[in-house]
């Protein structure tokens, strides 16, 4: 099976509801599952950024569902290239809101990188956009776990 990531950064429509957020990851998730797709998206309150990964054809199908919605503009694509293997494996659509500042450093970083630079190096993940984005989303996931 082949796999692909995509990553990008949109502008939330002016006025975007708490309600109209949870109706967008509800149907997310829900479409995400179908088609085996998993990532994160980051929200800090005007933007977006997004990472989701799975195989090549559901992650194209989802994409066109983001291409095409209305609750964000001005999409700037980061990263759309194949990978060896998902990153983000238990999470359909997982969801954090965050400082405009942790978004902006994730999504200003070297995404677009060659294909072959993207994959594990000795168990490192090539990329140091990817990995500064799984160990961001690991310390999110250690914070949020009861003691």
């Amino acid at each position: 099976m082949t796999y692909k990531a995509v990553a990008y950064i949109s502008t939330a429509i002016s006025g975007l509801t708490a309600d109209q957020l949870d109706h967008l990851l509800v149907d997310a998730r829900a479409h995400n599952q179908i088609a085996g797709v998993t990532g994160v998206l980051l929200y800090d309150g005007k933007r977006f950024f997004q990472y989701f990964e799975g195989p090549t054809e559901g992650v194209e199908r989802i994409y066109g569902r983001i291409r095409s919605s209305a609750l964000h503009h001005d999409l700037i694509e980061l990263h759309h290239y194949p990978i060896e293997l998902p990153y983000f494996t238990q999470w359909n659509m997982g969801c954090k809101e965050v400082e405009d500042s942790v978004l902006q450093k994730i999504s200003t970083q070297h995404w677009m990188r060659e294909a072959d630079h993207l994959q594990e190096i000795d168990g490192e993940i090539g990329s140091p956009a990817l990995h500064d984005l799984v160990e961001f989303w690991s310390q999110l996931q250690t914070e949020a776990t009861p003691p």
